[in-house]
């Protein structure tokens, strides 16, 4: 952002404001007045840091300052700077899950940026691209990158990202085996193969459809997940079946496996809680 073109805008907002320059330095914690009259003059910088805290501060719509696609890329040019040498955890969430989640796993900031990738719940083999390119958003010239993820989000990590360079990934009880999963379904719902193959697509919800050409691509194919991982797995689970877990185990050298007694698939108590934290900083 050249200065001499932001310099008389801040002067203006100022004023509109009605502050002085000591205010206006006091609030985006300058030492003092002569910072903002450099800047107001084009001869100062000011930094991102200083133009983000400026519209926070006063609830600014950044087209009052600047041409807002120009300002998006200088600030993701900005950001990218800034996460050169720095290192992320990127948590994906489970179904009906929330990114903010992440917040879970706030103890790991003092060593990394901890973000949530979003999406929106849907059938998985309609996701692949938006969770790909979130992914790359996320991740965009950070030195490491280091996966949580929780249930199907597992499995969106190992069939849809095996081919970036996480250093290290934590699953938290994986879908192992969506196969099984869409079997399981269907055995609930009372849904027959010769029937599923008729029609095709059934939906069994808002938000779930089974799809015969989703399951045979499933019946055989094989992923490329060779990143190292830990998988935290419940002894109580009755949503993946642990034959399940033994199989992806079998096909991964790389990935070792802990048992949490009495836990279930959801771990959501304290005690299931510390001991998440505790396994992650133990193998982290």
């Amino acid at each position: 952002m050249k200065q001499e073109q932001i310099g008389p805008k801040i002067k203006k907002l100022r004023k509109n404001k009605g502050l002085t320059q000591t205010e206006l330095a006091d609030a985006l914690g300058y030492s003092g007045k002569s910072a903002i009259a450099h800047i107001e003059k084009g001869d100062a910088d000011m930094t991102y840091e200083k133009i983000l805290l400026l519209l926070r501060t006063y609830m600014l719509d950044a087209n009052e300052l600047f041409e807002v696609e120009k300002l998006d890329k200088q600030l993701d040019d900005w950001r990218t700077e800034q996460r050169k040498n720095k290192k992320v955890v990127v948590y994906i969430h489970g179904l009906y899950g929330s990114a903010n989640e992440a917040e879970n796993y706030s103890y790991l900031k003092d060593e990394y940026d901890v973000v949530g990738l979003d999406y929106q719940d849907g059938n998985p083999w309609e996701l692949e691209d938006a969770i790909r390119n979130k992914f790359i958003k996320l991740t965009k010239s950070y030195k490491e990158v280091v996966i949580i993820a929780n249930s199907i989000g597992a499995y969106y990590a190992y069939e849809y990202l095996s081919d970036f360079d996480i250093k290290r990934a934590f699953f938290i009880s994986p879908l192992a085996s969506m196969y099984q999963i869409i079997l399981n379904i269907m055995m609930s719902k009372d849904i027959y193969l010769e029937e599923l193959k008729e029609q095709r697509l059934i939906n069994i919800d808002d938000k779930t459809t089974i799809s015969y050409e989703y399951l045979k691509y499933l019946e055989n194919h094989k992923d490329n997940w060779e990143v190292p991982t830990e998988i935290l797995y419940g002894e109580r689970d009755n949503v993946v079946y642990i034959e399940n877990i033994a199989d992806f185990l079998a096909d991964h050298p790389n990935a070792r496996l802990t048992i949490k007694k009495g836990a279930e698939h959801y771990f959501h108590t304290p005690d299931e809680k510390d001991f998440i934290k505790n396994w992650i900083l133990r193998n982290l």
